[in-house]
Formats: structure tokens, sequence, C-alpha cells
């Protein structure tokens, strides 16, 4: 199932969703750090986001995980 043949609406929901697992993972990710506990919200999450090698992972699993599931949905439907 190639998500390039999908109609318009659902390689946006794709996109959309993918993008909100990004944003979700960056979230987590600077909960999870120590500047989270350490500092005010704002002022940290500034500083956190200058120094990316302590949290690309997160998007980007958050990316992969929730366009994974996406997906894997979309295919589960289409076999049915």
């Amino acid at each position: 199932m190639n998500p390039l043949h999908w109609t318009r609406e659902h390689q946006l929901a794709l996109v959309v969703m993918s993008a909100f697992g990004a944003i979700l993972g960056l979230l987590l990710g600077f909960i999870h750090s120590l500047v989270f506990s350490s500092t005010q919200a704002g002022q940290g999450f500034a500083a956190w986001l200058l120094f990316p090698e302590s949290h690309w992972p997160w998007p980007l699993f958050g990316f992969l995980i929730t366009g994974l599931t996406f997906y894997a949905a979309q295919l589960l439907r289409s076999s049915n």
C-alpha cells in the first residue's frame, strides 16, 4: 500500500499526525530533561532548544511513531 496513491485527505492527515507526534515528542523530551526541573519553564525551554544534541531524538521518535501508527491503521483498514 503506497502512501503516494492515497487520497489527498489521507496524505494530509498523515502529515498532520506526524507533525503532532513530533511536537508531542519535543515537549515530552523537555519534560524528561533536567532543565525542566531546574529552571523556569519558559526560559528553560528556550535555552534547551539552543542545544539540539540534547533533544533531537525526541521529536524524531514522536514523528516516526505517529506516522507508522497512522500507516498501520490505514493498512489494516484497507485489508478489511
